[in-house]
């Protein structure tokens, strides 16, 4: 007897501990007005209970059925636990308790339908109402495929466990997923992420929630929360992402400072932030990209050699050949940013007339990129006066690529992908050899010792290329960029009106087409200040080449249009004004260049500075010893 009583005592304990664990209060949660609506099911839930009949009791024979029960199911003897549960609930049929202890080990045995039954039934006994009760009918009544009386069921058990069920939470996601309610699936992964620890495959579902619900803010927000928990860094570069989408450029830079190692993740979310900086202001996205790499020491490769980019478009060459080789050097596994810092390479050495730099720099473009440069190598040749190769390896290309088939076996669709990137390449070429034309004949016009058959070829050369350049229309007419090229090469061959038609053409189109707006103003503005037709010819011309300095910053062709700007103040009679400008440009950078020094000898000549003019036309009839106005000017000085 001492052993059954004292596991009497032990049970009863058990029984009270358990009835004052469930009356305590739990830890509050966020879901105020979830709680609410569950309180206002439970008051229909009560509503909806008749008064609990009266049954006949046999108390003693159901607290010794219940011990003994408990005591078998301890032994592993659940068949019989089973049986004398229902005998302590048939002893005691008021006892919502012993109610839901029999449906529950009747759902166990996997009759649901008669578990429902009893689980009903006890439902509508007074009693202590208990979060697993309700759960039990939840799950009973998605079995049952009652999704209403479920879900009410689920919320009610929520709400009596202070939403701190998490088997109950995670079992409720689950229904939700089912019946396909997206809104409360998103509530509920709330409320059980944080206590999870942001479980991943919990967090990426909660994530493609919300993308599928257009929620960028409250990705924002779970991101924000997965990454204060576990610091995974990529939840932050996604965070950024989504910040810059967003256009909250602010808030991820504010992210992006805080970022100091030199890693991948780091990597992308500087290039990130820049580049949205970078859609406003380019020179605040290059003092970003310079305190990220000089204060904060934060170092890639890529990061490099966007520096160096950046560095080469602000004219600081020096700098920028150091980044872009080392670039170059270090991205050997990324073809697309060796090519690229190649051909800046390439660029900068054309600058400092370093032909034999640049076509090395060229070479090493096309390497890098597999053969993919080939139209920026055959310039090269053609800016360094290297014709006859990029005529060969134009000639050879075209061949190529005029006669190409996609290989036999290819389906239809990507057939057609690669014959479309075929008349690209077709058109690239075609294109590069027009302009190697026009280079040749301009180094043929500026020469002062041409013969006449070399005149005369060089007239050809340009004919050649508006021939080159028709067909392309032909075959896309709305390729603006080579009407640039034909405008301008018309200008050159003396059909003026025809050009100016097209710059006013190409000056109507959106800012969007891509177009290099300030290259065209400057270049249609000078032609019409150089003609000097008439006074609205120069006042138009000049308001362009304004339009152009305006849109230039600090590009390297700004000099180019201030001696253009500088002209035609001259044209206007505005010669201080005119001789004030020209000072602003680089004489270092001008050295060879034959119209900068006609330019500031007119000026200076007019100004009455005749020391300085002598000393601009000597210089120039260097250049050019045919020049008409430096022999003009000595032959006057003479006199």
């Amino acid at each position: 007897m001492k052993g059954l009583f004292g596991t009497f005592l032990t049970l009863a304990a058990c029984v009270l501990l358990m009835d004052a664990c469930s009356s305590a209060p739990a830890k509050k949660s966020d879901s105020s007005a979830s709680e609410a609506s569950a309180a206002a099911m439970q008051k229909e839930d009560d509503a909806s209970e008749p008064d609990s009949p009266q049954y006949p009791q046999n108390l003693d024979v159901a607290h010794a059925a219940y011990l003994q029960a408990v005591n078998l199911e301890m032994r592993g003897a659940h068949d019989m636990a089973d049986a004398l549960m229902m005998q302590a609930y048939e002893a005691d049929p008021g006892n919502r308790y012993l109610g839901f202890e029999v449906a529950d080990r009747i759902a166990m045995r996997g009759d649901d339908s008669l578990a429902l039954v009893y689980a009903q039934q006890a439902n509508r006994l007074k009693g202590k109402k208990l979060a697993r009760q309700y759960a039990l009918l939840a799950h009973l009544y998605v079995k049952d495929g009652s999704a209403d009386s479920a879900r009410k069921y689920f919320n009610l058990g929520l709400d009596s466990s202070h939403y701190q069920d998490m088997a109950l939470l995670y079992d409720y996601s689950l229904f939700l997923e089912i019946v396909k309610d997206k809104k409360e699936l998103v509530r509920v992964y709330d409320l059980l992420l944080p206590q999870v620890n942001y479980m991943p495959s919990l967090f990426q579902r909660q994530f493609a929630l919300l993308v599928e619900m257009n929620k960028d803010s409250a990705l924002v927000d779970l991101l924000e929360a997965g990454y204060a928990a576990n610091r995974d860094r990529a939840m932050l570069l996604q965070m950024v992402q989504i910040l810059i989408l967003q256009k909250r450029i602010a808030e991820a830079r504010a992210i992006a400072d805080t970022v100091m190692s030199s890693d991948e993740v780091a990597e992308k979310i500087i290039v990130g932030v820049m580049t949205a900086i970078a859609e406003k202001n380019r020179d605040s996205a290059h003092q970003f990209l310079k305190h990220k790499y000089y204060t904060d020491s934060v170092r890639t490769p890529i990061l490099t050699n966007f520096l160096g980019h950046y560095e080469y478009i602000a004219m600081n060459l020096d700098s920028a050949k150091v980044h872009l080789k080392q670039a170059a050097e270090q991205l050997g596994s990324q073809p697309v940013y060796v090519a690229n810092a190649y051909r800046a390479l390439a660029s900068i050495a054309l600058s400092e007339d370093d032909k034999k730099s640049a076509v090395l720099y060229a070479e090493k473009a096309d390497s890098a990129s597999m053969g993919g440069e080939k139209p920026m190598l055959a310039m090269t040749y053609g800016y360094v006066g290297e014709y006859r190769k990029a005529y060969a390896m134009l000639d050879s290309l075209l061949a190529v690529w005029s006669k190409w088939n996609p290989p036999v076996g290819v389906d239809s669709a990507s057939a057609n992908e690669m014959r479309k990137q075929a008349s690209r390449m077709h058109r690239q070429f075609r294109n590069a050899y027009a302009r190697i034309y026009t280079f040749e004949a301009s180094d043929i016009e500026k020469n002062a010792s041409a013969t006449d058959s070399m005149k005369s070829y060089a007239k050809e050369a340009r004919e050649r290329a508006e021939l080159f350049w028709e067909s392309l229309l032909l075959a896309d007419s709305s390729d603006m960029g080579t009407r640039v090229y034909m405008a301008m090469n018309l200008e050159r061959m003396g059909r003026y009106d025809e050009s100016f038609a097209l710059f006013e053409l190409l000056l109507k189109q959106p800012e969007s087409s891509g177009l290099d707006f300030p290259e065209i103003m400057n270049y249609y503005g000078y032609s019409l200040i150089d003609m000097n037709r008439s006074a609205a010819d120069v006042d138009r011309g000049l308001a362009l080449v304004q339009k152009a300095l305006d849109k230039t910053g600090k590009a390297p062709a700004r000099e180019a249009y201030l001696d253009s700007k500088a002209w035609g103040l001259y044209r206007k009679g505005l010669y201080k004004q005119a001789y004030d400008v020209m000072l602003l440009i680089d004489v270092k950078n001008m050295l060879e260049d034959a119209v900068y020094w006609e330019h500031i000898g007119a000026i200076q000549a007019a100004l009455g500075m005749k020391a300085e003019a002598t000393k601009s036309y000597k210089t120039l009839l260097k250049l050019n010893p045919n020049h008409p106005d430096a022999k003009a000017f000595f032959s006057g000085k003479k006199q």
